[in-house]
């Protein structure tokens, strides 16, 4: 009987000022998530992102390419937006083999709901941040900030 296993990972703000924690994720990739029936990643991925077409960020595209890996032996991998990676779209998702899921999505897990979510929206007291998440997540805002150009994107964020 094939032991089931679902893994949850969120917040590791891949950059390339920490490599270390890159070649963490790399070897977490290759050697615990394939295989495993299920991998969650709940968002900040990465540290920021500025849009699906900045192709010359190669850490980034690498690990879309290592994801893809996983996927192609049978894990299912699902995304969920954070507060740094909310731009992530469907280019990389698809370069990825995984699938974008809404915040606050509710799942069955080997008999158990689940509510997934990034957490973000639980900052209640912080008003004005909550104000910023609503705009940053409009799609009319994303669009116009998706409009601009890479350095302009990379200097707002």
């Amino acid at each position: 009987m094939k032991k089931r296993r679902a893994l949850f990972v969120s917040d590791l703000h891949l950059s390339d000022d920490q490599p270390h924690i890159t070649r963490q994720f790399q070897d977490f990739l290759r050697d615990i998530a394939k295989g495993s029936d299920q991998l969650y990643i709940l968002g900040d991925l990465f540290d920021y992102w500025i849009g699906d077409d900045h192709k010359d960020n190669r850490m980034a595209w690498s690990i879309a390419d290592l994801l893809n890996d996983v996927s192609i032996t049978g894990t299912k991998i699902y995304f969920i937006h954070g507060n740094r990676d909310f731009l992530i779209g469907e280019d990389f998702a698809t370069r990825a083999g995984l699938k974008i899921l809404q915040d606050e999505t509710k799942i069955h897990l080997y008999g158990q709901c689940l509510l997934l979510m990034h957490g973000d929206t639980l900052c209640t007291d912080d008003i004005e941040y909550l104000k910023f998440r609503t705009l940053v997540r409009d799609s009319a805002w994303q669009k116009n900030f998706l409009s601009k150009d890479l350095t302009e994107r990379q200097h707002f964020a």
